[in-house]
């Protein structure tokens, strides 16, 4: 499959899931998923203007990589509200999913080995397991139902990326950023 192919294809899987799940308007977001959109879209706009210039650099002086990539942004339904206004403009050189629907979509398409895309993500999901265990020894007075892990990164070849977990605190009102870069890592 050539670059055009996957690019239709993939165009058309995101077109029909906005079909089916649309994107809300923000005003009909819970306060907690309102700070979800603006902390996801600052990081998308930081990611564009600092780390993304980066990457394609990186990506022509290795030679091996479509010189104009599709950029994936992969997030959670506040994030596809921030993509969506962030990236009206950009909109040929975007496609954004929500998370499990690119994972889907991996399952059931060949991946390009990333010679025609970069894989950005931006989500909150639960802080569980070995981060849970760390955040409540590190900020015993927090409680467990507060705890909020961002997880943001990207990838874009092989062994070519990074990842970071950003632990925050919901206080019912607020995001409360208690770390960034809580966990973190490359590829």
């Amino acid at each position: 499959m050539d670059k055009q192919e996957w690019s239709i294809a993939l165009r058309s899987f995101s077109h029909s899931q906005r079909q089916s799940n649309s994107i809300p308007d923000r005003s009909n977001f819970s306060d907690e998923e309102e700070w979800q959109c603006r902390v996801i879209g600052g990081e998308l706009i930081s990611w564009m203007d600092d780390r993304l210039p980066n990457i394609l650099r990186e990506r022509t002086a290795l030679r091996k990589f479509d010189p104009d990539p599709l950029m994936i942004f992969t997030t959670i339904m506040p994030g596809m509200a921030a993509a969506l206004e962030i990236l009206l403009e950009l909109s040929e050189q975007f496609v954004y999913l929500l998370h499990e629907e690119y994972e889907e979509w991996e399952k059931n398409h060949p991946i390009d080995e990333f010679t025609f895309h970069i894989h950005h993500w931006s989500y909150f999901c639960e802080c569980r397991g070995e981060l849970l265990a760390r955040a409540r020894e590190a900020y015993p007075s927090v409680s467990v139902e507060q705890f909020r892990i961002h997880s943001s990164g990207d990838l874009w070849g092989d062994h070519c990326g990074f990842f970071g977990h950003h632990l925050w605190r919901w206080s019912g009102q607020e995001l409360e950023l208690l770390e960034e870069g809580f966990a973190y890592g490359v590829y």
